[in-house]
């Protein structure tokens, strides 16, 4: 009998988990330069090494056979009933060695189970208590008695045999090739561990960003809705990089998976998708309702799904943060001053908003999405902040969100026709996306709970934006100026006075910093699609870029 089905024979539940380790590892092509690549083989560290530790190391109910099939899907045989997990199910897709496919491949025949023998990845029944790093341990000492069978007989005899630590016969052709995959085994927990204080490298996202460990006692369970969108995936990011623990809940509309990937393997990380006009049942400390399309075309396209989110989907994040005692922070707009008469505007002017005009199904939602905050604040004692956030760049703009920034960024880089609605003399103020997220996290663990305006102050008329956007991307392209959108407001500046006095913030990156980094990524995405066409100022359906 060979040393991998000696292994089958073991009673201890490290020994177990270690042989499901090792019957795992027959299937995957072991690379010389597997610890440069982590990202790409990091859903089979992942899988494998929870079939292999966590089913086999912790589960007391869990029993599973493997097989390679067609070559290259790792499948389960059976499943003890109860387990949750399903006949013939495919697990994850495997490049096997050819020399070791037949090793590998066996049927639930030849694994059948005598009473003292078990399956693998069962755990015995005086190991249940185990913790994985228990186990981790007890793995990692198995590991070494096989290196030292190796060391103690005559390698170089293809017939020569030993005994491992159970006194069994194992032909030492077997004992190497054992060796060999106990190396990629430590590999693999070595990349499991990595994804535990990392992100993955990403074409969008290629920079590493480390994650802190946080006790139990100081870590968050934080909900961002929203949060595959523009802004919502970088306050994931610097969420996720303080060790706290973060749910995304996204349908998807303006928001993108490609804004989020990097963290899909952490363990600290998971997104739902779902609609928020629809109620949800979680348990969360703390809520960031940013949920809402934001870019005029992609919130006019569907006025009414607009008006239901701002609104709906506010009031079910409100019934929700009542329920578990969360504190929720509400990303509302500069827009709900409408068109200023006051300039600059602070928190409190009141604004100059036409109710009924094609930009009021988002203007007039958020008015009344902060009316319902401060009447749960009142009413029901819900802690709430309220952020108005003016014009945001940076890196994941949609590239057909039709704002100035992506607009004038992505017509410069093709050499297209940079597109001015109206005279180019209405104002705007940009701020780069890295203040606002952390404008939004310094809110959001303030003691201040009225409305503070998010932007900076650094104003530019539409003209002298596109002028310079030209200039920076040394673009020949010629600026053509178009009939002005109703009831585009005129002038917008915020005063950021209340912002300094109470939560101590203040933009910090400058809008010719924010913009470098937004035309690196543009010219990144542009790479990868060929060819952006880019959305005027009609109602436009968001379109994929996943």
């Amino acid at each position: 009998m060979s040393f991998r089905r000696q292994m089958i024979h073991r009673s201890s539940a490290s020994r177990t988990a270690i042989n499901s380790r090792l019957q795992l590892s027959k299937g995957i092509k072991h690379r010389n330069d597997s610890r440069k690549c982590i990202s790409s083989s990091i859903r089979q560290y992942c899988i494998i090494l929870a079939l292999g530790v966590v089913i086999g190391g912790v589960s007391n109910s869990t029993y599973m056979e493997y097989k390679i099939i067609d070559g290259k899907h790792l499948q389960t045989l059976d499943a003890k009933p109860g387990s949750g997990l399903r006949k013939n199910k495919t697990i994850v897709d495997v490049q096997p060695d050819e020399d070791h496919h037949n090793a590998v491949s066996h049927t639930s025949d030849d694994l059948k189970r005598t009473d003292n023998e078990k399956y693998i990845g069962e755990e015995s029944k005086d190991n249940k208590n185990d913790t994985p790093n228990e186990i981790n341990d007890e793995i990692n000492s198995d590991l070494k008695n096989v290196k030292n069978v190796t060391n103690r007989v005559d390698v170089d005899n293809p017939d020569a045999t030993a005994e491992d630590v159970n006194g069994s016969k194992i032909n030492i052709t077997d004992m190497k090739n054992a060796q060999v995959e106990v190396s990629a085994e430590e590999e693999l927990i070595v990349g499991f561990q990595l994804l535990r204080t990392q992100s993955i490298p990403t074409t969008l996202t290629p920079d590493i960003m480390k994650t802190n460990f946080l006790s139990d006692h100081l870590k968050k369970r934080i909900l961002v809705t929203g949060g595959a969108g523009f802004v919502g995936s970088h306050l994931v990011d610097k969420l996720m990089m303080e060790g706290h623990e973060v749910i995304v809940l996204d349908n998807f509309f303006t928001g993108q998976k490609r804004n989020i990937e990097h963290w899909i393997y952490h363990p600290n990380f998971s997104y739902i998708v779902h609609d928020v006009i629809n109620p949800i049942l979680l348990e969360v400390d703390q809520i960031y309702h940013l949920a809402c399309p934001a870019s005029p075309p992609h919130y006019q396209y569907n006025p009414i799904k607009t008006v239901k989110t701002s609104t709906q989907g506010t009031l079910n994040m409100l019934g929700l943060a009542k329920r578990v005692n969360a504190r929720m922070l509400l990303a509302s707009t500069s827009e709900i001053y409408g068109d200023p008469l006051q300039h600059p505007q602070s928190e409190t002017y009141w604004g100059n908003v036409n109710t009924i005009g094609p930009r009021s199904c988002y203007d007039e939602g958020k008015r009344v999405a902060e009316t319902m905050m401060y009447a749960f604040q009142g009413q029901e004692d819900v802690d709430v902040r309220v952020a108005r956030i003016f014009n945001t760049f940076g890196p994941r703009m949609h590239p057909n969100d039709g704002r100035v920034v992506s607009n004038f960024i992505i017509q410069a880089l093709q050499g297209l026709e940079l597109t001015v609605y109206g005279d180019g003399k209405q104002s705007r103020s940009f701020q780069y996306v890295a203040d606002l997220v952390e404008g939004l996290y310094s809110l959001m663990n303030g003691n201040y709970s009225l409305p503070i305006n998010l932007g900076n102050p650094e104003e530019y008329t539409v003209e002298r934006f596109a002028n310079h956007i030209r200039n920076i991307t040394k673009s020949k392209s010629e600026v053509k100026f178009l009939e002005a959108s109703r009831d585009d407001p005129h002038q917008r500046k915020p005063d950021i006075s209340t912002a300094k006095e109470k939560i101590q913030w203040e933009p910090r990156v400058s809008v010719d910093t924010g913009l470098e980094l937004t035309i690196e990524y543009f010219q990144t995405v542009l790479k990868e699609q060929g060819k952006i066409v880019p959305t005027g100022s009609s109602a436009s359906k968001p379109k994929n870029f996943s």
